[in-house]
């Protein structure tokens, strides 16, 4: 572990991303899943493209079943317009941060080019302790380290404990989530 790694605090990253209430679905809520066809997205912050695939299921249909609003801004820059959930922490999707395509896009692009990374950040963080601002240039493994909390019972994400879902919106979730090879 490098020594920027190690000082890098994952409790309070973690902390400070954006945190959305969730409503009640809507009575004619989805019963099945968004399925798709198209290979899996690879690994990221410690999470499996599976982890992130299921991510995506339950993220759509949250939105999809009215539980879930995406602000009309996006949470770095402010612009206003559509946005898009950016997984972070994919055993919690109400704390996806909703992004403008243009924050989104180089957040992802950061590894490589990090200046430009760091330009938006100082252009839109207020405090430091935003949770962009806080973000690493090396990747971080959330996963494990929630996994090492938690046990495999956090990628449950229908019924983690971690954010776990209100019982108006467990008792209506499909039932047919990408299967976790684990849980």
């Amino acid at each position: 572990m490098t020594d920027c790694a190690a000082r890098f605090d994952i409790d309070a990253y973690i902390a400070a991303l954006p945190r959305r209430a969730l409503s009640a679905p809507r009575p004619n809520a989805a019963t099945r899943y968004r399925v798709w066809n198209y290979a899996l997205l690879k690994d990221y912050q410690g999470f499996t493209g599976t982890e992130r695939r299921r991510a995506s299921q339950l993220g759509n249909w949250l939105l999809a079943a009215g539980c879930l609003t995406l602000p009309e801004r996006c949470e770095i820059c402010a612009s206003p317009g559509s946005t898009q959930m950016h997984g972070e922490n994919y055993y919690d999707v109400p704390s996806d941060p909703a992004l403008c395509r243009a924050c989104h896009r180089a957040l992802h692009l950061r590894f490589w080019q990090w200046d430009a990374w760091r330009r938006i950040v100082d252009a839109s963080a207020i405090t430091g302790q935003e949770w962009f601002a806080l973000m690493p240039q090396h990747s971080i493994d959330i996963a494990g380290h929630l996994r090492d909390t938690w046990g495999w019972c956090a990628a449950d994400i229908e019924r983690s404990p971690i954010a776990p879902l209100p019982d108006a919106i467990a008792v209506m979730l499909p039932g047919n989530m990408l299967p976790h090879p684990v849980v």
